[in-house]
């Protein structure tokens, strides 16, 4: 397919992915868009906790919401491979502006309940579930093949760098507007990459699902694809598990911050900001990291640092400090983010494009149900044990399974 792309000097410098015009576009609308999401992540957080007063219902809602992403993600993933991917962006895009907006009406009204919250969350999930995969395959339409690995590690830049902005932003619009303002101002933040979507030039073609007779294949087939291309190649399954398990036990750290800052750091709503916005500062910084790192070694470097990240965790479930804690924050985004950014850039160059779709719905579906999963998980631990030791325990069994790992499989260790 031919990408449309331009040569100026500057943008040559800065990333070879920025040099296509098309990518340029959806960066930008991303980037505002995900200024807005972030800010709405903190308030819906700080919603629930002070609708409930439990660390339980953190995670128990964001499951709760993920219930129909498994069916949803499975069809999703083959409309990806037979829908103009543009297209189906535009109104995914579409729907979660709709959904953010209906959010911030009902906080901004003062009757939003928890089952508004649990509803809202299963839209959501639903549109997360064909929108992230989508944008994942959309990229090998923005830049040429030998720009793919840049342009997914400016990919999860952008993600980072727009969290780290609303995460700082949450907490001051928290205090000084209250939640029902902050998610109105996502619902705005929308017309940024629907806009961009729609400016994009593309040939809106769409992946012929066919099997080698060139007959189109039965969607009962086509839907088990993606899952039979990984059990082809097991280092590329053993990769995506390994990021979802060690990611998902270190994400209630962020998933449930808005629990440790009041019950263990006891520093409100701007606090709160703050400490989003560290682990948001080191992403950005991580990114820096992936790009140092180069395209050697990435197998052997996401082992490492998959095997750091709950050291790193279990640390910061003793700090008791703010300035301590958002130093150790950072630390943890760094190594997060390279865990997720090596992951996502393994898979996304060894599978076919006519699959990525499916493949990436798996992806997907494995990231969001392992970071729901590991919110429950330890929200429900810490009802009993107090926060500090659950996210302690979490640690733990995600270090056991980054050591173990690898030592099954050593060919993640070889892969680059």
């Amino acid at each position: 397919m031919a990408v449309a792309t331009v040569a100026p000097t500057r943008w040559a410098k800065v990333s070879p992915a920025l040099r296509s015009r098309n990518f340029r576009l959806f960066w930008i609308g991303q980037l505002i868009s995900i200024v807005g999401t972030s800010v709405q992540v903190v308030a819906e957080g700080w919603l629930v906790y002070n609708i409930t007063g439990s660390t339980f219902w953190l995670g128990m809602v964001g499951l709760l919401g993920l219930l129909p992403v498994l069916p949803v993600s499975l069809v999703g993933g083959l409309l990806i491979d037979r829908v103009p991917r543009r297209k189906l962006i535009v109104v995914t895009q579409t729907g979660l502006m709709v959904q953010a907006a209906l959010f911030g009406l009902l906080a901004y009204s003062g009757q939003l309940v928890l089952w508004h919250i649990i509803v809202l969350y299963f839209v959501f999930g639903s549109l997360l579930a064909i929108d992230n995969p989508a944008r994942r395959a959309f990229l090998v339409e923005l830049v040429p093949a030998e720009d793919l690995a840049n342009a997914v590690a400016l990919n999860a830049t952008v993600f980072n760098m727009s969290s780290l902005i609303g995460y700082a932003l949450a907490g001051f619009m928290l205090a000084a507007f209250g939640a029902g303002a902050t998610m109105l101002f996502n619902a705005a933040t929308y017309l940024a990459p629907i806009t961009m979507l729609l400016l994009i030039r593309v040939g809106d073609t769409r992946a012929e699902v066919v099997s080698g007779n060139g007959e189109k294949i039965p969607m009962q087939v086509a839907l088990l694809e993606g899952g039979r291309e990984l059990l082809r190649k097991p280092e590329l399954l053993a990769i995506i598990t390994l990021m979802a398990v060690v990611g998902g036990m270190a994400n209630p750290v962020f998933g449930l911050m808005a629990a440790f800052s009041t019950q263990v750091m006891q520093v409100g709503t701007v606090g709160l900001g703050l400490l989003m916005a560290a682990g948001a500062l080191g992403s950005v910084i991580g990114t820096f990291v992936v790009a140092y790192v180069g395209q050697k070694g990435r197998g052997k470097s996401l082992t490492v640092v998959s095997a750091l990240l709950p050291l790193t965790v279990a640390l910061f479930a003793l700090m008791r400090t703010l300035w301590l804690s958002c130093l150790i924050l950072v630390l943890i985004g760094i190594a997060l983010l390279i865990v997720q950014s090596l992951a996502i850039t393994l898979v996304q160059l060894h599978i076919a494009d006519r699959v990525r779709g499916r493949v990436m719905s798996i992806y997907s579906l494995l990231q969001a149900g392992a970071d729901t999963s590991g919110n429950v998980v330890v929200g429900t631990l810490a009802v009993w044990s107090g926060l500090p030791l659950a996210l302690t325990v979490g640690a733990g069994v995600a270090l056991a399974f980054a050591i173990g790992l690898p030592l099954f499989i050593p060919a993640i260790r070889r892969i680059d």
